[in-house]
């Protein structure tokens, strides 16, 4: 039985009316949140998305779909097999979504002078931000509130929705980071990213528009199961990453990871400071010279790295 026919089966355990396999990789079943008398919902195998005609329901996972279908847990596992993916399941994290701005949010260039604002270009400036770059990211502040003293920078998906947030304080003595507790099982700055380009991965998101190349941040040191969903769907070809010099085991880890998918993997070399520390143009030139990895330079990471 192939992808497809598996595919099917187990969905069919989902639905109250069974699917049936369509042109190409796709499969057509009757839609649960309009149901219309025909099949209108197509689920497509290889990129993981999904439609419906009528209603115009659609997602990018298979895995939020069968979520969406209050799914049973052993479900997981078994979609994960069939798509070569690996899903975990944890309702309070994927199912908590950010829903807007903290309300005292203010745009940068929105605003008149003030101190805060002031000192809130100056960090940025300093982490190689331009007020091109502000714009492009939507960059505010808080003066105030459960975020106050922190510039506030938003992520969007592909559709323009909300789906994070980081609080950054500029103040010494203040928590570095403050961020919304929602699921990190996210692609951040979505809205920015051309899956036909190489993509760059790199840890936060200072040092994504500091990088100012298609770069997503991970917000920490781990690749999200919805972003390597998305590599894979997409068929990315190309692969940089970009992390701290204090995480080269973890670059490695990814690496070995995305190349079983036969993605061409590039790790910087970044001994002297992460991407925003570096700088554009040192980052541009960090990133053209990376080689693609090979499993016999892979190995050489993972004896630098102290992995084996």
């Amino acid at each position: 039985m192939d992808k497809k026919q598996r595919l099917l089966e187990l969905l069919n355990t989902l639905f109250d009316r069974n699917g049936i396999e369509a042109k190409g990789p796709e499969l057509m079943f009757y839609c649960p949140f309009c149901d219309h008398h025909k099949r209108k919902l197509q689920v497509n195998c290889d990129t993981q998305q999904w439609h419906c005609w009528v209603c115009d329901a659609k997602g990018r996972s298979i895995f939020v779909l069968a979520k969406k279908l209050k799914a049973p847990k052993q479900i997981y596992s078994e979609l994960g097999d069939i798509l070569g993916l690996k899903q975990t399941y944890d309702t309070n994290d994927t199912l908590k979504t950010i829903g807007r701005l903290p309300k005292q949010f203010q745009f940068l260039l929105d605003t008149s002078d003030g101190i805060m604002r002031n000192q809130a270009l100056k960090y940025l400036e300093s982490r190689g931000i331009s007020k091109y770059d502000i714009i492009r990211y939507n960059i505010g502040f808080c003066v105030d509130g459960e975020y106050g003293g922190r510039i506030i920078v938003p992520s969007y998906d592909a559709d323009g929705n909300l789906n994070y947030f980081v609080g950054r304080s500029i103040y010494e003595g203040k928590m570095k980071y403050k961020n919304p507790p929602v699921s990190k099982n996210i692609i951040v700055f979505e809205s920015n990213v051309n899956w036909n380009l190489p993509i760059i991965l790199c840890e936060g998101v200072f040092d994504a528009i500091a990088i100012k190349r298609n770069a997503i941040p991970l917000l920490g040191k781990t690749v999200s199961e919805m972003l390597m969903s998305r590599l894979v769907s997409e068929r990315v070809r190309d692969v940089v990453i970009a992390l701290d010099p204090d995480a080269l085991s973890t670059a490695v880890s990814i690496s070995q990871r995305l190349m079983r998918y036969g993605i061409k993997v590039r790790n910087t070399n970044l001994e002297n400071g992460d991407p925003s520390d570096l700088g554009y143009k040192t980052m541009l030139t960090k990133i053209d010279e990376a080689q693609p990895l090979d499993s016999y330079s892979l190995i050489l990471q993972k004896i630098a790295s102290g992995s084996i």
